[in-house]
């Protein structure tokens, strides 16, 4: 006779909360069958809708649909209209990318890398030059503007992190959702994709020695350090947008301005604020990215870069005038 395991999903689903929520789901063996009960279940951020959904459909996946059963959930009306239910195939709400998002809010959407590199490719420009419309476009429909301090870094900070995507990870697609809490003064953007992770990435630039996971999240956030990037590389050259390994170094600055940067990858994650750093155990396939930023603590964007530049004294090589914002 088949066993039956009944997982409780949390109340809140933040980060550690749902760190935890996927590693007891991850120890249902193949063979039981697993009811996933959403009844206690009221709160979630922009990370844990992506993390969570991608990690509830490789379960499913696992364990066989008809193994896996969800209930109580009807009454998660915001999950369902952001795209989480079927995220991951289950007939509730919207698609990923059919609400049209707000002031408040971004759903979740899913980008097919080939399809934005090979329109890119038809308009001979960078991916990152053809994706700063959309990068524009979100950061319009969070701040309700298109121009000032805030808009002019949410706006970079997205471009970075896309470019990143495209130029490293080698994934065949990514997701991403964001959220804009006014009341608190946050912006917390959340990215995940599937590519082949930063150890791997970075493992390219032969002046490099990693040791796990954690140590590629680590250098990764350093001025100047690409697994394209290096001295003696022939890489293809943008001009203005070549990469110049500053993209995260850049935008977990601006978010260590009163909020939070989350990057993880492999078994590792790290979390990095003004005035701490945590480490996270968890398991990504690819990279995550979560931006919190405090939309009181947001300067001139190119005074803020030129700073962070004058600040990466050590870096082997120097920012690319898009990484500095002056293209």
């Amino acid at each position: 006779m088949e066993s039956t395991s009944t997982v409780i999903v949390p109340t809140k689903l933040y980060l550690q909360g749902s760190i935890d929520f996927i590693k007891v789901l991850n120890s249902v063996q193949v063979g039981q069958k697993l009811t996933i009960d959403f009844g206690k279940h009221r709160h979630i951020n922009p990370f844990s809708l992506l993390y969570v959904s991608i990690e509830i459909s490789k379960c499913i996946k696992r364990l066989g649909k008809r193994n896996v059963d969800l209930i109580n959930y009807q009454h998660l009306t915001y999950h369902a209209h952001v795209g989480f239910f079927k995220a991951f195939k289950i007939d509730f709400g919207n698609k990923p990318g059919q609400a049209n998002g707000s002031s408040t809010y971004i759903p979740i959407k899913i980008y097919s890398s080939q399809k934005i590199i090979e329109r890119a490719c038809k308009d001979n420009c960078a991916p990152a030059k053809f994706l700063e419309n959309d990068c524009k476009e979100i950061a319009e429909k969070l701040t309700m503007s298109n121009s000032g301090d805030l808009f002019d870094n949410l706006s970079y900070c997205l471009r970075e992190i896309f470019r990143n995507v495209l130029e490293h990870s080698k994934t065949d697609k990514f997701g991403f959702c964001a959220q804009y809490r006014r009341s608190i003064n946050k912006i917390a953007f959340a990215l995940i994709d599937n590519g082949i992770g930063l150890r791997k990435s970075l493992s390219f630039n032969p002046h490099l020695t990693l040791s796990d996971d954690m140590d590629a999240i680590k250098n990764a956030i350093r001025p100047g350090i690409s697994g394209k990037s290096f001295a003696g590389n022939m890489f293809e050259d943008y001009g203005e947008w070549a990469n110049s390994g500053f993209g995260l170094y850049m935008t977990s600055n601006i978010c260590k301005l009163g909020g939070k940067f989350f990057v993880a990858s492999g078994n590792a994650g790290l979390s990095i604020s003004e005035n701490a750093t945590k480490e996270y155990s968890l398991d990504i396939s690819g990279t995550a990215l979560n931006l919190s930023i405090n939309t009181q603590k947001i300067y001139e964007l190119n005074k803020t870069l030129t700073e962070l530049s004058k600040a990466a004294g050590e870096a082997k090589t120097k920012p690319s005038k898009s990484s500095l914002g002056l293209n």
